[in-house]
């Protein structure tokens, strides 16, 4: 589709032909930003744990909920901000999620004790769940062409998996120079400077004029979420014949039942039901969770093994990990061009596969003390296998469903991740809790990683055969 020029045409025909070029390239730039922000949160605390607890007086359950309180309020709301995304426009949720994030993060770097902490996190993981689905949808909205949006994507995911490997990088240089209140500071000025951007460059997307907004829905899937959160957090520490964790679960259960119910009845629900009769849809979600869980479970059990067994500091950690960030970053401009030229089930399948034989062979390399190169080897087959993966992925999802509907399906597919990543840190938390040394619990992360993403690779192959049928059909 050609550029339009905004000057020789009138402001009618204008609108109506799209951003130019230019314009495209800054908004992927901006929204990324953001983006970038969001993910990077949710890893980036993990080495300053230690000085937070020095300057704050935390205790080991305090310091859990400093990481968790972020990840829980966004998985429990990112359904919210896709929904709200798609009815009042992705650029007007963007940019008021942006501003919640940007005043929370200011807020926990000036907190003064624990409780304040937690909740300015709290409301960070709000805002994170309103502007991240918001954009992915400015990024659909804004790239017309369906090549050029496969390669957006492509950067949207790679940027993604970069702030996920670059935070314990990051953050230990940060706390090492500037101390652990810069972990959140950091996030003002840039902010700042996304959101200036974003209000001038970004255009405002038609929004979803709907007669009844599921205000039922939401709060109650928020609440099965949540409370399966927090039983899946507390389950390590207090045990399941704990009243807390027996009366999360039943809360969970039941508020998922209701949301069933109330989803079946809503005249414009949240999450539309028939999108789950959509065995493509199903199992790319299922994919996301499970490579969630593969990862983020094994990015704790290897910061904690590194600090514990070899000595490193938080510096170190981090640039130990360095091979997950280049690698991420390195897979998906892969993935972008890969997409096109080879089956997105085959790029998934494959990259899944070769990153379910690097989790137990980095394993052996770490407990064997081999040669670094042999360890970072493993660690550039796993964060390329996976990087490979998430770009088709997310496309695939946003292909089965209508385009204004792509804040919600973007939403629930992020909500399928970050509970993934909820139920990895909480297994790999118990394993380190219950095992006898920290060698047997990598090894069980191991395995429990592995089969994560063997699973996912079939799940990717499932979605392939779904469809294949539907186009037979």
């Amino acid at each position: 589709m050609p550029d339009c020029n905004p000057v020789s045409l009138p402001a009618s025909i204008t609108a109506a032909c799209g951003p130019t070029a230019r314009e495209r390239r800054f908004t992927l730039a901006l929204v990324a930003i953001g983006m970038f922000m969001a993910v990077l949160d949710t890893t980036i605390v993990n080495v300053a744990l230690p000085a937070m607890r020095a300057s704050l007086g935390a205790t080991v359950a305090e310091l859990a909920w400093i990481v968790d309180a972020y990840t829980l309020s966004f998985a429990a709301l990112i359904l919210a901000g896709g929904a709200l995304s798609d009815r009042f426009g992705a650029k007007h949720v963007y940019l008021a999620g942006l501003a919640l994030f940007v005043a929370a993060s200011a807020g926990c770097g000036f907190a003064s004790s624990v409780a304040i902490l937690v909740a300015a996190r709290f409301v960070q993981g709000m805002g994170a769940a309103l502007f991240l689905p918001a954009s992915l949808a400015v990024v659909r909205s804004t790239f017309d062409v369906p090549a050029e949006r496969a390669r957006a994507i492509a950067v949207w995911a790679g940027i993604a998996s970069v702030a996920v490997a670059v935070g314990p990088v990051l953050g230990g240089i940060l706390v090492d120079d500037f101390g652990w209140r810069s972990a959140f500071l950091i996030n003002v000025p840039t902010g700042a400077v996304a959101f200036a951007g974003a209000a001038v460059l970004v255009r405002a997307s038609v929004a979803r004029q709907t007669p009844h907004f599921d205000w039922a829905g939401q709060c109650v899937g928020a609440m099965a979420l949540g409370a399966l959160c927090f039983a899946v957090i507390e389950l390590p520490t207090r045990g399941l014949g704990a009243a807390e964790v027996r009366c999360a679960l039943l809360v969970a259960g039941l508020a998922a039942g209701a949301l069933i119910v109330i989803e079946r009845r809503a005249r414009d629900p949240m999450v539309p039901l028939a999108w789950f009769r959509n065995r493509t849809f199903v199992a790319m979600n299922l994919m996301g969770s499970l490579v969630y869980v593969g990862y983020f479970g094994l990015l704790f059990v290897l910061s904690l093994y590194l600090h514990g067994h070899f000595g490193m500091s938080a510096r170190q950690t981090g640039l130990t990990l360095l091979p997950f960030a280049l690698s991420l970053s390195l897979g998906n401009l892969l993935s972008g061009k890969l997409q096109g030229r080879v089956h997105p089930v085959r790029l998934m399948a494959n990259g899944l596969g070769v990153a379910a034989l690097a989790i137990p062979a980095l394993a052996a390399a770490l407990t064997l003390r081999a040669p670094w190169p042999v360890a970072w080897t493993a660690m550039a087959a796993f964060g390329t296998g996976t990087a490979l993966s998430v770009a088709p992925m997310i496309a695939t999802v946003l292909e089965q469903v209508p385009a204004d509907a792509a804040g919600v399906a973007s939403g629930f597919l992020n909500a399928a991740r970050q509970a993934g990543s909820l139920f990895g840190v909480a297994i790999a938390s118990a394993a380190t809790m219950l095992l006898p040394n920290p060698t047997a619990a990598l090894w069980a992360i191991a395995v429990v990683g592995c089969v994560a993403y063997a699973t996912a690779a079939l799940a990717a192959r499932t979605a392939g055969t779904a469809k294949t049928a539907q186009r037979s059909r």
